[in-house]
């Protein structure tokens, strides 16, 4: 009796511990898991990517506003040069160009003395004694006007 008894343990004792072993197997042989994983590093990769590209971008404008402004202060020493020759070479030393000042233009802030500007009218306005853009007979009378005038049809002689 006690050689079953012994053996029915050793049984149980065994059956827990595979339980145990293939839980944690399964646990981290989960597809769910793995495609998690698997998910989640393409993400991280994605957004490292678009970070690199962010960065990349913004490095292409910097350079690009660099450039024009070479190429502004380019213009400006080559006219200015123009200039220059002009005003030495020409006979009279006067010269119609006139040279570029240095630094960036700067806007003036002086209040216009112009009216303020109105937005624009989605309709017609209406003229005193007339009808109105959205009236339904409005353009009607220059028709009305050229049917009356309309001479009726002569009749050749025989």
């Amino acid at each position: 009796m006690q050689d079953i008894n012994t053996l029915i343990a050793v049984a149980i004792i065994c059956l827990l511990i595979g339980t145990a072993i293939g839980y944690f197997i399964i646990g981290r042989m989960r597809p769910e898991q793995q495609n998690r994983a698997a998910l989640e590093k393409q993400f991280n990769d994605m957004q490292r990517q678009q970070q690199d590209y962010q960065q990349q971008v913004s490095h292409h404008f910097d350079r690009t506003g660099e450039l024009l402004n070479e190429l502004a202060e380019s213009y400006r020493s080559v006219h200015n040069h123009i200039v220059e020759g002009a005003q030495n070479l020409h006979s009279t030393g006067i010269s119609p160009l006139q040279a570029i000042p240095e630094g960036r233009p700067v806007l003036d802030n002086k209040p216009s003395s112009l009216a303020p500007a109105a937005p624009p009218l989605d309709y017609a306005p209406r003229q005193p004694g007339k009808k109105g853009a959205l009236h339904e007979e409005f353009g009607m009378e220059s028709e009305k006007k050229k049917a009356e005038h309309i001479e009726p049809p002569v009749t050749p002689h025989a």
